[in-house]
């Protein structure tokens, strides 16, 4: 069952590292929990500090919720949970540590609180190895008290204190230490090790659980956490890697639009849609956007089905159904019962030039597209060399209009049908939106093989966030083993109608911002190493933390350089959002079954 939040205004709030926003059912305008912000004037923050904004809102201060309180307005959840407050922001309590602010104004158990506002801080996740090599996922602990950490596999408890490890220290530095007493600090990042193959191995000392890659790990944690995942790590020596944000059941949905990393081709592999399952009893149904010759439900055969022709399949609490072709399923309308999470994965996608590399991402649901995002690029990886990326967009509703600031890069389409897909190059930032909210698209952006950039970096896809789904605070991870460090920061005005500054953990406040078409965003990026690990300023990477006083977007990139031989680490990148809100921002269906 969806929970929803009820809103009396449209002040909003996200959650911690990841995507979404909520709408009331009632009269169609966004509202609720920890979703993002506004284009008519909503907004979002988070529990890591999430807010969501757009060209015309502001950040939000805080959840709306159900508790009354004093004032018209009611009583609100803090942006991190942990305080309830007036209508006014003034806090009536502090919830103890292991309690947060729940949806009825009361401090409520932590992980309740969390799930109530369906945001990507959550306490319950899957994940699976999608490439050979060291496969890790990263937990970011985001809450004010120590957090324990459980981990199944295939349904089977397995012991976290062979593969759970802190990072300490910074850059080619970094060492690996157990968790202390078997608890996570806050905020901490701990690395799970889950599969260590030999090629590409995890750092020594580390007990995986396997070697495999056709596992499903089921994590779990005693209070919300963010997590996010990279494969292999310590990647910057494999030539194959990728990175996503993970989704937390709790932030699952029952609709999406399935969307492939990129269409198949020469020296490439074939793309796969994964759709997981949280609960027993759940039916998936899908009407593929080409043919589906068959699939499998973990790794046993499924019929398939023709083009256009709804099928729908069985599963059970943490069964995964897929399917690898070589033609990609994007665009396809995906319903289920009851809450799934979805992935669009590939071995190796090759754009461009040489060579091929590993990408996934974990879709979000179609209530959680905006119609409102700002494409920014990262820095050319050769000074001088400027480049021009693909860029994907994929209608959900037939009739989709859409337009451009400063101007529509040239393809760029401006009418979308539902499950259209269009790609496009485009070199400089943009913003792109559709009529309304109630005409939702989907964004990702690439980065192209390395071969004409003087080997630096390889292909990678990564979501680009809506808008309203931007956080104000991050707590992110840079891959040490990866020479080349870039971050793509988006602010939008806030509700006071500037520009707040953003800091750094490292750098301080931020500078070089520039803006994009009417002036509604601006843009800049940060490097945290170059060339041969080269630290800028007194910033590396590791653990890094970045804030503001209003929600502003942030992508994470890495690539490697012919500047660090004899260590190899030429054709090699990975990306990820470094958070968002998973909040419905729009009241959008987008069936299998015409109804």
């Amino acid at each position: 069952m969806r929970k929803l939040v009820v809103a009396t205004s449209r002040t909003l709030v996200t959650l911690t590292l990841v995507l979404c926003a909520c709408s009331s059912e009632e009269d169609g305008t966004p509202s609720g929990g920890n979703g993002g912000a506004g284009a008519n004037g909503g907004n979002g923050a988070g529990a890591n500090g999430g807010a969501g904004a757009s060209s015309e809102g502001g950040a939000g201060a805080g959840f709306q919720v159900g508790g009354g309180g004093s004032g018209p307005c009611g009583t609100q959840c803090s942006a991190d949970l942990h305080d309830i407050l007036d209508c006014n922001g003034q806090v009536i309590e502090t919830c103890p540590d292991d309690l947060g602010c729940g949806p009825d104004g009361t401090c409520i158990p932590a992980c309740g609180a969390a799930d109530a506002f369906d945001s990507t801080l959550g306490c319950e996740y899957y994940a699976q190895p999608t490439v050979f090599g060291c496969y890790a996922v990263a937990i970011a602990n985001t809450w004010s008290s120590p957090v324990s950490l459980s981990v199944e596999m295939g349904g089977v408890p397995v012991d976290v204190g062979g593969f759970a490890r802190i990072p300490s220290g910074n850059g080619q530095s970094i060492t690996y230490e157990p968790l202390p007493g078997g608890m996570l600090p806050p905020q901490e990042v701990a690395l799970l090790f889950l599969s260590n193959p030999g090629t590409f191995p995890c750092p020594g000392g580390v007990s995986a659980p396997t070697n495999g890659t056709e596992v499903r790990f089921h994590i779990e944690s005693s209070a919300p956490v963010v997590a996010y995942d990279i494969a292999p790590y310590g990647g910057g020596a494999s030539a194959v890697t990728s990175a996503s944000l993970l989704i937390p059941t709790s932030a699952w949905d029952t609709n999406y639009v399935a969307v492939a990393p990129y269409p198949y081709g020469p020296n490439s592999q074939s793309p796969r849609l994964t759709i997981v399952a949280s609960e027993d009893g759940t039916t998936v149904t899908i009407s593929p956007t080409a043919n589906i010759a068959s699939g499998y439900i973990d790794n046993m055969p499924v019929v398939g089905t023709s083009q256009g022709v709804p099928v729908t399949y069985n599963l059970s609490k943490g069964q995964a159904l897929w399917f690898e072709q070589q033609t990609e399923l994007t665009g396809s309308p995906i319903e289920s019962n009851k809450p799934v999470g979805v992935i669009g994965s590939s071995g190796c996608i090759n754009i461009d030039s040489c060579c091929c590399d590993g990408a996934h991402q974990a879709i979000p649901p179609v209530r959680a597209l905006g119609s409102e995002y700002v494409a920014v690029r990262y820095r050319n990886r050769v000074d001088g060399v400027e480049e021009s990326p693909p860029w994907r967009i994929v209608g959900a509703i037939d009739g989709t209009v859409l337009t451009y600031e400063p101007a529509a890069p040239p393809g760029a389409p401006t009418m979308l049908s539902s499950g259209e897909v269009v790609e496009f190059r485009a070199s400089g930032p943009f913003v792109v939106r559709s009529q309304d909210a109630d005409h939702p698209i989907y964004l990702a952006g690439y980065m192209t093989g390395g071969m004409d950039f003087d080997d630096r970096g390889d292909p990678e896809f990564v979501n680009v966030i809506p808008a309203r789904q931007y956080l104000d605070s991050y707590v992110f991870f840079a891959d040490p083993t990866y020479p080349e460090t870039n971050l793509v920061l988006v602010r939008g005005k806030a509700a006071d109608g500037t520009f707040k500054d953003v800091t750094l953990d490292c750098a301080g406040v931020i500078d070089g911002w520039q803006p994009i078409g009417a002036g509604d965003y601006e843009y800049t990026r940060f490097d945290l190493v170059r060339d041969n690990f080269v630290m800028q300023g007194t910033c590396d990477n590791g653990r890094r933390e970045i804030s503001s006083d209003a929600p502003f977007g942030l992508t994470v990139w890495g690539w490697g350089s012919a500047a660090t031989e004899p260590f190899v680490s030429t054709y090699v990148s990975y990306a990820y959002p470094g958070g968002a809100s998973i909040q419905p921002i729009n009241n959008v269906v987008v069936p299998p079954i015409p109804r």
